[in-house]
């Protein structure tokens, strides 16, 4: 028996293509093939359907530890509006497959499975509604309800990473191994055991990847060690790091005999502005002398002179 025989035919079965599987129907809501959100929410032809912010519950297994920037992204949403819109499965559907937290959504009838900081962000800016994607075959189970809020959040770039790590622990759960959830998300084993291994770091360590103290390819490779090693394998790569960038930089700056031959250039270039200077100082005292003589004496005298310096100048300027 399908999952949709088990829970009773609705308008969102139907709007799902049959065999849809509910991880693809995840996927397609993504990328907008969703149904028209149940009861209240109403759209003109074509139009993104609208529901009240106060009937929006954010998703109480966000893997997000906290909501950064709320801030920020209610200034955005403020000048640039909701541009992708939230997915949503309505209260019934939700309840379904999470009957225990019923109280956690107050009122609401519907529950955010991905968009809940942009829901945090329209509250602060007292946005009215919010445009959003409802498909309660995200439901349809606690698996599938918990993948597809995990998935979304992951393939979000800006999660922080250990809030990604914890998401893809509970994809490993979810799936049963890190292959297949490399396979859901198009990774490769690689990268899932990577982000897996920060879970394993001393609690110190934790802390330096939260503060950003710590670099990530550094603290992804030491979480792979036992942790008695991790601290002092932690510490030796940073300094490895630190050379090489000292390496780095010696690299790109000129060599100490460079530095010299250009500061001789300099020196030269000096000399030569000088000693221009002091030539053209030089003839311009000359020519003032000259003016002076000629105002003093006659032609003659000048001529005399000149044929004085050219035959014996000592004799000229001997007292």
């Amino acid at each position: 028996m399908s999952k949709a025989d088990a829970l009773g035919g609705s308008a969102t079965f139907d709007a799902v293509a049959q065999p849809m599987s509910s991880r693809a129907a995840s996927f397609a809501a993504f990328a907008g093939q969703t149904s028209e959100p149940p009861a209240s929410p109403t759209a003109a032809h074509n139009e993104t359907p609208r529901v009240p912010v106060d009937q929006l519950a954010p998703n109480p297994y966000n893997p997000r530890a906290t909501l950064a920037a709320i801030e920020e992204m209610a200034d955005s949403l403020t000048g640039k509006g909701v541009i992708q819109p939230l997915t949503v499965v309505t209260r019934d559907a939700f309840l379904a497959a999470h009957p225990e937290h019923a109280s956690d959504l107050g009122a609401a009838g519907y529950v955010v499975v991905d968009g809940n900081r942009r829901l945090a962000g329209a509250k602060l800016a007292g946005l009215d509604d919010l445009p959003v994607h409802a498909n309660d075959s995200l439901a349809i189970d606690a698996d599938t309800l918990l993948e597809t809020a995990l998935t979304a959040a992951v393939q979000h770039e800006d999660l922080e990473p250990l809030d990604e790590a914890r998401a893809l622990q509970r994809l490993v759960e979810v799936h049963g191994s890190q292959r297949a959830v490399a396979r859901s998300l198009g990774k490769s084993s690689g990268w899932v055991t990577q982000r897996l291994a920060l879970l394993n770091l001393t609690p110190e360590l934790k802390q330096a990847v939260s503060e950003k103290t710590m670099p990530l390819d550094v603290a992804r490779t030491v979480g792979q060690l036992p942790e008695q090693q991790q601290h002092s394998a932690a510490e030796q790569a940073l300094k490895q790091r630190a050379a090489k960038k000292r390496e780095k930089t010696k690299r790109t700056e000129p060599p100490p005999a460079s530095r010299t031959d250009s500061a001789a250039q300099q020196t030269a270039e000096t000399a030569e502005k000088q000693s221009a200077h002091a030539t053209v100082e030089s003839d311009n005292e000359l020519q003032t002398l000259a003016q002076e003589l000629r105002s003093r004496l006659t032609p003659n005298q000048v001529q005399k002179l000149i044929e004085l310096l050219m035959v014996d100048p000592l004799r000229v300027f001997t007292p």
